[in-house]
């Protein structure tokens, strides 16, 4: 049986695959505006950003745990934004038939779910189910900050499905990034700033 202190850090990824869930059906419910994806998204980060907060503060580190961070990650930043974006972009267009301008939205769209999913996948086998301290190619929650606002901003761009296949390509690259992005430095117990360190370095 789980302790509470596991339970209560799971509480927060309830909140990440329920954004998820948000982009997904959003685009088929009438009236509702794009920018309750946009607010959908970045409430996700903040739930995404206190599980690991939660994690740490309570010493709680389990595979189950990293396995449904990461599944949750891959509802509300990966799957979620590929549809919203997909959806957006297809309606703005005027024809109904197949054209251009309607398939590279459906390759782009299907790609960044592809790459989301690659990724997450690899992430699992190459830290075994632990919670990752550094990133192979960019995270999905730093793809989707980029694909969502966007799709919103800007639908029917001819060059945003070019974008979107790019951020997919920067998922998948076989690039490792420190979690901290080299602005913070994150371990299983704490995140500490180390700009601020490296200054403290020079001046001593």
């Amino acid at each position: 049986m789980r302790s509470p202190s596991e339970l209560d850090d799971k509480q927060p990824v309830g909140v990440t695959v329920a954004c998820g869930f948000i982009l997904m059906v959003s685009t088929s419910i009438p009236g509702i505006s794009p920018n309750v994806c946009v607010f959908a998204t970045f409430l996700g980060l903040l739930a995404d950003i206190a599980d690991g907060t939660a994690a740490r503060k309570l010493q709680v580190k389990s595979k189950f745990g990293a396995s449904f961070d990461q599944l949750a990650d891959l509802t509300c930043f990966g799957i979620g934004p590929g549809i919203f974006f997909t959806r957006q972009a297809l309606s703005q267009q005027d024809s109904h038939g197949v054209s251009f301008y309607t398939v590279m939205p459906l390759l782009a769209g299907y790609g960044y779910v592809a790459c989301s999913t690659f990724r997450i996948a690899r992430e699992l086998i190459v830290h075994d189910g632990n919670r990752p301290l550094y990133f192979v190619g960019i995270p999905t929650n730093l793809a989707c900050v980029v694909v969502v606002p966007c799709a919103t901003a800007i639908p029917g761009h001819p060059l945003l499905p070019f974008l979107v296949i790019a951020v997919s390509a920067m998922m998948v690259m076989p690039v490792n990034i420190p979690k901290g992005l080299g602005i913070f430095k994150v371990t299983d117990r704490e995140v500490t700033a180390t700009c601020g360190k490296r200054h403290e370095d020079k001046t001593s």
